[in-house]
Parts: structure tokens; C-alpha cells; sequence
């Protein structure tokens, strides 16, 4: 029997054990996975939600323990994994204060991502107890317990997707004003361009009564000699007593590069998802392919497809029916909703400021760009990306209302590949 051990139980792990049973029964390939998670399979996209009070904590368990043990896959949690020995595969492991060991033939890293924490004050500092990240469970029920004390004023570092959600969820539990920052000059600005960000911005400072401050720069160092409210006080004003981390995350590379596996801002893995160790293969936020760690789930389900199909490819080369097609880099499929707005894009929505300079591509708005405090309640709007020296599309943005943007997915996709010539004389003649 071959031994395949999967190191993480988040959305690459449990779907790369997943897919590795479906392709071989117990009798063949046992399959154990360790995670240091409690409870083991949780979806952390939800835990916003769950902050907010709109859901349970068993909402946002991905897999339960009856899921594994229907698929005979052994489940080792809370564990953590201490060391790989890639000469004698072994993982070695900590559970329950003591130090076990486990043989694989084939390994699988899905080890995930922690967040991104630029500093956090000790209990010398006067920020001691302040300053929070939201992504896990653990830190969900710290959160909580912090604001059944301390509702007035919190802020939030980092105005992207998560960020905002965050807010909103502060915002949801009784905080009476709750301020997000930005380092750059508009809100998700890798979603959205300008225009549609303004129109967000509009949206969350009227109607969600959210404080917005792009392009302002926080010294998290200065935590360490002063309060919470001293450091932030420039930019929101007295009496802010929560601050919560969202500048991102970082791939969890440790038991990788101390294994000796290559590794840069993730684990390293080719096109077979396999690492520079031929046996051990990576999936998920802990990843790197092509010099991108993507760190959403539709990469995650892809890598770990993938590295069950190629690790178990490796394992019983004749037992398969032919290699699987290899992995090819994720494309992300942008649909965003923050509280009662969405936006959906597809190919090259968004150009950088050194792309909107270059004039090599130009924007083209369906309907008038809104100014600061015009906008509009049903406001919809739609822009295409042209490739001057084509003349086609190349890519679309809708933003607008809950339920009005995502209808436009198929239109945009089929505006996609267009001339943009051709676009403006339909749009000429629908108009007359």
C-alpha cells in the first residue's frame, strides 16, 4: 500500500484528499492529513460573516469529521507538523505534547498562508490588547471578546476586499464608528479602476457610514512607544480602540525551506505542482507558480487538484490512465460583493497607472464617470479596455447595485474580443 500525506485541511488540502480518493481506493493508497487547525476544515472567506453575527460557527466548517471517515482518510489534528525528512520521507509531528513521526511516499504541502502583521504590540507596549488579524477561528473569538468591551471607535488597516468586508462586519457588531485605511489612492485598486472605486467609496461612506482615508501611510512601529489612539488620532480622531490588521497574508514556506525545497515567496512548484523534490508536492496559498502566490480559492482548487492527480500519477504510473493535463496558471474570475454593491470583470479589467500612461490601452465608459457626491442609488456602470494597436476589447468592469452587475458577466465576456469600432456604432445606433 502506498502512504500519501497531506500537510494542511483548508480548501488545497481537503480537496487534493479529496480527488486522491476518488482515484484510489483504501486497499491501494491510504491517505492522512495533518492539521494544527481545531476544528480541522473551516472556510476562512466566511469568517467576516461570522464576526458580523450573520452566521454560526458551523456555517463555516468546510468538511466535519464524518466526511473524512466516509472517505477512510485518517485526520490528525490539532497537530503540528515539525520537520520533514526528505532522505527517510518522513513528516514529523507534534500531537497531544508529543513528538510522532509519519512515512509518505508522496507529500502534498498545503500549509496555507498566515496573515500579514506589520507589528504587534506586547504587553510592554500601550497598544497591548489593541490590534487584531482576522484569520481564524481563534482570532474571530478574540475579536469578539475585545468589542464586548470597546464599541465607540476601530479601524481598519487595509482597504481591499477583506478589508472592507471587515469593516463592515465591525460595523454590524455594534461599533458606533469604524474607519478603514488605505496606503494607495483608491480602494481595491486591483478589482477596480478609478471611477468604479469612487463609486464604492461614495456608497460606504453615505449608506454604510464607513470612514474612507486613502493614500495615508500608518507607522505600526510607533505602536510600540504609544497608544493605539495616539497613533491613528491624526487621521480618525480621538478614542480608537480597536485596530484590525488586513494587509494581506504570507505564504507559510518554514517546514518547506527547512526541508530544503526551493522556495521564494511560496513553495516553488511547476507545472505538475510538484516542488524541487520530485515527491512532494505544494497547492494552495503556501504556492508559487510562474512568481505568483495567489491566495484565492479558485487556485486553491486547482493546485490541489492537481497535485492529487500528479502525486498519485507518480505513484502508480500503471495503474493511471495516461498523465493528467498539467496545471496551467489560474485565472482569476473576479465577482466581488461588498455589502449592497457587486462588480464583476473579466480579461484585463483594470489597467495600472503605468498602463493607463503608456497609451498602449485606453478605457472606454459606458455611461457619464461619476463626480464625488452624484452618484446614484441605481447607478450602473460598465467599462471596456481597448487595445489601441487591435483596436479590441480586451477586457470589462460592471459595478453597480447588488444583483444588477452579475447579469453583465456574459454580456462582457462576449464584448471581449471586439473591436471597440464596432461597439460604438451599436452603441450609436441604440441610442437613436
Amino acid at each position: 500500500m502506498k502512504e500519501l500525506v497531506i500537510i494542511g485541511a483548508g480548501m488545497a488540502g481537503v480537496t487534493a484528499a479529496q480527488e486522491a480518493r476518488l482515484l484510489h481506493s483504501k486497499e491501494d493508497l491510504s491517505i492522512t492529513i495533518i492539521t494544527k487547525e481545531n476544528p480541522p476544515s473551516y472556510t476562512r472567506p466566511q469568517l467576516t460573516e461570522l464576526l458580523a453575527g450573520s452566521i454560526r460557527e458551523n456555517n463555516v466548517i468546510f468538511r466535519d469529521e464524518s466526511w473524512f471517515k466516509e472517505r477512510d482518510i485518517q485526520l490528525i489534528y490539532p497537530a503540528q507538523a515539525t520537520k520533514i525528512d526528505t532522505l527517510e520521507q518522513q513528516v514529523y509531528y507534534t500531537f497531544q505534547g508529543t513528538q510522532k513521526e509519519c512515512h509518505y511516499h508522496a507529500l502534498i504541502l498545503a500549509t496555507g498562508a498566515s496573515a500579514f502583521a506589520p507589528f504587534v504590540p506586547d504587553s510592554t507596549s500601550p497598544a497591548f490588547d489593541t490590534v487584531f488579524s482576522l484569520r481564524t477561528l481563534e482570532d474571530v473569538q478574540k475579536i469578539r471578546q475585545h468589542l464586548a468591551l470597546k464599541r465607540k471607535k476601530a479601524a481598519v488597516l487595509g482597504g481591499g476586499l477583506l478589508g472592507l468586508e471587515a469593516a463592515l462586519a465591525l460595523k454590524s457588531t455594534g461599533v458606533e464608528e469604524v474607519h478603514v485605511l488605505e496606503i494607495s489612492g483608491y480602494l481595491l485598486n486591483r478589482q477596480l479602476n478609478r471611477t468604479a472605486s469612487e463609486m464604492l467609496r461614495l456608497y460606504l461612506e453615505r449608506q454604510e457610514g464607513l470612514g474612507i482615508h486613502t493614500a495615508v501611510h500608518v507607522d505600526t512601529n510607533e505602536l510600540k512607544n504609544h497608544s493605539l489612539e495616539e497613533v491613528l488620532r491624526a487621521i480618525c480622531g480621538d478614542g480608537v480602540e480597536t485596530l484590525l490588521y488586513s494587509t494581506g497574508v504570507r505564504s507559510r514556506i518554514h517546514l518547506a525551506k527547512e526541508a530544503g525545497l526551493t522556495c521564494g515567496k511560496g513553495i516553488i512548484i511547476n507545472e505538475e505542482t510538484a516542488t524541487s523534490n520530485p515527491w512532494i508536492f505544494a497547492a494552495g496559498d503556501c504556492a508559487e507558480f510562474q512568481g505568483i502566490t495567489w491566495a484565492i480559492i479558485p487556485s486553491a482548487l486547482e493546485q490541489g487538484t492537481k497535485a492529487a492527480e500528479f502525486a498519485c500519477w507518480h505513484l502508480f504510473p500503471n495503474q493511471q490512465k495516461g498523465k493528467p493535463e498539467v496545471y496551467q496558471q489560474t485565472i482569476p474570475r473576479t465577482t466581488i460583493t461588498i455589502g449592497r454593491r457587486e462588480a464583476v470583470s473579466t480579461g484585463k479589467a483594470v489597467l495600472s497607472v503605468e498602463e493607463e500612461n503608456s497609451g498602449l490601452w485606453k478605457n472606454h465608459e459606458l455611461g457619464s464617470p461619476l463626480k464625488r457626491g452624484q452618484g446614484k442609488e441605481g447607478d450602473l456602470y460598465v467599462n471596456l479596455v481597448e487595445n489601441v494597436e487591435t483596436g479590441k476589447i480586451v477586457g470589462a468592469l460592471a459595478f453597480g447595485p447588488r444583483g444588477s452587475s452579475v447579469p453583465w458577466l456574459s454580456k462582457l465576456k462576449q464584448l471581449v474580443g471586439k473591436s471597440w469600432r464596432e461597439i460604438e456604432i451599436q452603441q450609436q445606433n441604440h441610442a437613436q
